[in-house]
């Protein structure tokens, strides 16, 4: 299946020592040169950061155009970024003009930022996120290059590595957070790094290394919240070993001091007016239950202790189901300095994110980079050339023979399934699903596991905007129509409300939410106005219907309720 063409370099002797091909180790058996993979039948191709930069890009646009915005995440995050534009207020988010306290606000204010050279724009804004996951890719490659110099090829593969990993690709196509705090954890784990490689004469070792480090707490923070801690705290604590030339306990403690202080000025810049402008019960909100009370449980995403266990043979798809890269990364792991930092700061994000209460699959991105790292590193050995075994390919077939057991009814059209129609697009896209697991078994090396980690995310995309599951989650209609009908005034009923249409609906005013019992009285002081919710929230005929995100909504004048519901 895929197979490989990449080498690392460190010279003959290292060569013998540690089994890594080198710069100026002896030929190749394959006849490739160290950073080149071959296609099947042709001649070699050598691939650089800067391609597998472009194909990531490729990969997040297909993402972005095929896809609506995704409830109710996303449709939430622009309308916060949305209402920001409308108050001017950069300090107190909110959310359906109600104060939200639940992120940062880093992500809404570079949105806001694009916006000033492009207007209101939903693709310009859906790109600030994922423009974060591409300078992920660029800064693991500048890591592995400053890890292992002597590693010819180290930056591509390791770019190669965290883009190919499907979760990645996914999650770093949607308008969230993870991916600015995977650039933060980046920044942070370089910083530390240079700190702990420094010579024992203090070069990089003063109160500026230390500030830069506070500087990469704050973009955390800003990104995310005091969540970056859980990420570079434990590497911190733990640089003895790891590091080639750790500081002394005493200067790690004035360094994570300074580092500290700087963070904390930093982010005083926005918290400290947030707060001044708040109310009590926003400043306990901020403070309290949107950090430490996630750790205490009782929020949303409670999750069991072993859930995100569960999850690693689909998270760590393709490179775990490489069979012969587990014992290269057997041996990889065994070495001291960069490979056992980058396990460490993998196992620490998982084993903290389990002892935490709340969690969920993408809270895991900023360990994504430690593991590509790895990869990177196995894949360099010797003996990794030529064709690997991989189980990646499968999946993507996997895929394509579910999707034509749906296309012929073998399988209950229910729930989600129902929306894989018509037959012939689903047939498509089992047929391109087909194409790329054969493209990822002809081509030899990383880069055939990256294509079947690709094609699956292709795959899973192509099916959006060519069957109903794309207009299923398609705001457009119902925001049209909320558009209209917004002068006379909003109501949602029967259900909560997380703004889901008040960006695609460009509202200026906030959606009501009347408990049942009043909403006649609602319907009478707004008599142009319009009420929607599930359809049965009510007992009157609705005037028209529309379905979203899996909900069949119903839309009520204002006159046919005034009587009572």
């Amino acid at each position: 299946m895929g197979g490989h063409g990449w080498a690392g370099t460190d010279g003959p002797a290292r060569m013998d020592r540690q089994r890594w091909t080198g710069n100026d180790g002896p030929a190749r058996g394959d006849g490739l040169a160290p950073g080149e993979v071959v296609v099947a039948g042709e001649a070699p191709i050598r691939l650089s950061v800067a391609q597998v930069l472009v194909a990531f890009v490729l990969l997040v646009a297909i993402q972005i155009v095929a896809r609506p915005l995704l409830p109710i995440d996303e449709t939430r995050y622009l309308d916060v970024a949305w209402e920001m534009r409308l108050s001017g207020d950069l300090f107190h988010l909110t959310r359906n003009f109600d104060l939200y306290t639940h992120k940062p606000p880093l992500l809404f204010w570079l949105i806001n930022l694009v916006w000033l050279g492009t207007g209101v724009n939903e693709f310009a804004a859906r790109a600030v996120a994922p423009a974060f996951a591409v300078l992920a890719l660029w800064m693991t490659g500048r890591l592995a290059r400053r890890f292992w110099p002597e590693d010819r090829g180290i930056a591509a593969r390791a770019a190669l590595a965290l883009g190919g990993f499907s979760v990645f690709a996914v999650y770093g196509s949607a308008t969230m957070f993870d991916t600015m705090l995977t650039v933060a954890t980046l920044g942070g784990m370089a910083t530390l790094w240079r700190i702990g490689s420094a010579p024992a004469e203090g070069r990089f070792r003063g109160a500026g290394a230390w500030a830069l480090l506070g500087l990469w707490l704050a973009l955390g923070v800003y990104a995310k919240g005091p969540v970056i801690l859980v990420h570079l705290a434990l590497p911190l604590v733990t640089m003895r070993l790891w590091a080639a030339a750790p500081p002394a306990i005493g200067a790690l403690l004035r360094g994570t001091g300074i580092a500290v202080l700087v963070a904390l000025a930093l982010v005083a810049l926005w918290l400290v007016p947030a707060l001044l402008g708040g109310t009590a019960a926003y400043r306990h909100e901020l403070l309290w239950t949107q950090s430490a009370a996630r750790v205490a449980g009782g929020l949303a995403h409670d999750r069991p202790v072993w859930f995100l266990v569960a999850l690693l043979p689909l998270m760590l798809f393709p490179w775990a189901w490489t069979l012969r890269l587990w014992p290269a990364l057997a041996a990889v792991v065994r070495e001291r300095g960069a490979a056992r930092l980058c396990l460490i700061w993998a196992g620490a994000g998982l084993a903290l994110f389990s002892l935490i209460s709340g969690k969920q699959a993408h809270y895991l991105m900023p360990e994504f980079p430690a593991v590509a790292l790895l990869v990177a590193r196995a894949f360099g050995r010797e003996g990794m050339a030529g064709r690997v075994l991989s189980l990646a390919p499968l999946l993507p077939v996997a895929t394509g023979i579910a999707l034509l057991a749906v296309a012929l009814g073998a399988v209950p059209p229910r729930g989600e399934v129902a929306l894989l129609v018509p037959a012939p697009a689903v047939i498509g896209v089992a047929v391109l699903a087909f194409a790329l697991a054969a493209l990822a078994w002809m081509v030899r090396g990383m880069v055939g596991v990256a294509i079947a980690g690709a094609g699956f995310v292709v795959a899973l995309s192509a099916l959006v905007p060519f069957t109903d599951l794309g207009r299923g989650y398609d705001a457009r209609a119902i925001a049209a129509r909320l558009a209209e009908a917004a002068p006379g005034g909003l109501a949602v009923v029967g259900m909560p409300y997380n703004a889901e249409f008040n960006f695609a609906a460009r509202l200026v005013e906030p959606v009501e939410t009347p408990p049942v019992a009043k909403i006649a009285d609602w319907a009478a002081a707004h008599p142009a106005g319009l009420v929607f919710g599930p359809v049965g929230a009510l007992q009157a005929t609705p005037a028209a219907r529309a379905r979203y995100n899996g909900i069949t909504y119903g839309f009520w004048p204002a006159p046919s309720l005034a009587g009572g519901s």
